[in-house]
């Protein structure tokens, strides 16, 4: 097969978000499984064309300017010059090499132009989480411009010739949100490179981390919790690796954690770190938390199993899906902050039940989130919607 993904996100020029990460493991899985695989992204600089590892990477502009253009120039924050200049691309490499099906995000509406178009392959839409379940998650108001991209990502779920989703959970919220009649959501978990994220033999510390973007919906749990958490581990240091992010009333959510700490500040630790540098910190933290109010199926959570980190998440969206409560990890119910604190508490003094976790984590993912596991049960997914749209 030939797949074409289209993603706005491809590390590492654009950064490793959850989009860009699925998208590089399944575009390197599938080339190594022997499929023809093309990556149309977002250029940072300027458009190339690059071969990297068997994947052809297109690097593109979106299209046209209109930011100098009079008049029209306001529209420029509105108009999806990505998805414009992506529908020009696919046909260009697909009239040079013909091409089997198209994937890209329901986020951003990257496929919108291409699901409209005439002589175009098959398009699945892969659901990573739409910007509307992002801004609920971060108690923030629908502008205008938000509204519109909502309204592109529900068009290119509606017009998909697939869906798939790495959570059921996912799923289910996306069609309470979009009515789609027809075909349900294929389930396929999210990859990761197991042998790039792995554990090593070094003893672990004594630190506590949370690794992602400094924002309510990731973190709101943990700050009601950090009082508490603080007075009963006097000697646990709280490290935050991520962007800092503006809360809900517009001001920096790395400075509502320093509040929420009060006296205790000096013991919350913050930086952004290379992706070789934060992985270190899931080979050798005590515990990696996830506390969030909702997630789909994150990189983070599945990084640290990986790197046989003992993690505690909260019992939302598809988290359950990804590990088992009390074998591979902890779930905690993300309005009950008290759960969270018993069982940071609980999980530092006990190393070997930490361990015990951080084992089973491990091997939960090389039995299903593997990349050649994942790309297993991805391949018969394509071949079923090619040939449903032949």
């Amino acid at each position: 097969m030939h797949i074409c993904f289209v993603s706005q996100e491809y590390p590492p020029e654009t950064g490793w978000g959850g989009i860009g990460a699925y998208t590089y493991e399944m575009a390197r899985g599938l080339a190594g499984a022997g499929h023809s695989v093309t990556v149309i992204s977002l250029a940072v600089n300027e458009e190339t064309i690059q071969t990297i590892g068997r994947v052809v990477v297109h690097r593109i502009l979106p299209q046209p300017d209109i930011s100098s253009m009079r008049l029209i120039w306001r529209l420029n924050r509105y108009w999806p010059g990505f998805a414009w200049a992506a529908l020009q691309r696919v046909r260009q490499v697909h009239a040079k090499q013909k091409i089997d099906l198209i994937e890209a995000a329901e986020n951003r509406g990257d496929s919108f132009f291409i699901s409209f178009a005439a002589n175009i392959p098959p398009v699945m839409v892969r659901l990573h989480t739409a910007w509307i379940f992002v801004d609920q998650g971060d108690g923030l108001p629908a502008n205008l411009r938000q509204r519109f991209l909502y309204w592109l990502e529900k068009r290119v779920i509606l017009r998909a010739n697939a869906v798939s989703s790495p959570s059921e959970a996912m799923a289910v919220r996306t069609r309470a949100w979009v009515h789609r009649p027809g075909t349900g959501v294929a389930i396929v978990p999210n990859p990761i490179d197991a042998r790039a994220y792995a554990p090593v033999p070094e003893a672990r510390g004594r630190d506590v981390v949370f690794i992602g973007r400094l924002q309510r919906r990731k973190l709101a749990p943990l700050e009601q919790a950090l009082p508490a958490l603080l007075a009963r581990c006097p000697e646990t240091l709280f490290r935050f690796f991520g962007d800092d992010t503006k809360d809900e009333h517009g001001k920096s959510y790395q400075a509502r954690l320093m509040r929420a700490a009060g006296s205790q500040q000096h013991r919350l630790v913050f930086a952004l770190l290379p992706r070789e540098d934060v992985k270190t910190w899931y080979q050798s933290a005590a515990l990696c938390l996830m506390p969030s109010i909702w997630e789909n199926f994150p990189y983070t959570t599945l990084e640290a199993m990986a790197c046989g980190a003992a993690v505690i998440a909260s019992r939302c969206g598809g988290i359950p899906e990804m590990l088992e409560d009390g074998v591979s990890g902890i779930l905690f119910d993300p309005g009950q902050p008290d759960q969270l604190v018993d069982a940071v508490v609980a999980l530092l003094g006990d190393p070997a039940r930490c361990a015990e976790l951080g084992r089973a984590a491990r091997q939960r993912v090389e039995d299903l989130y593997a990349v050649d596991r994942v790309v297993q049960q991805m391949v018969p997914v394509y071949q079923a919607m090619i040939a449903a749209a032949a």
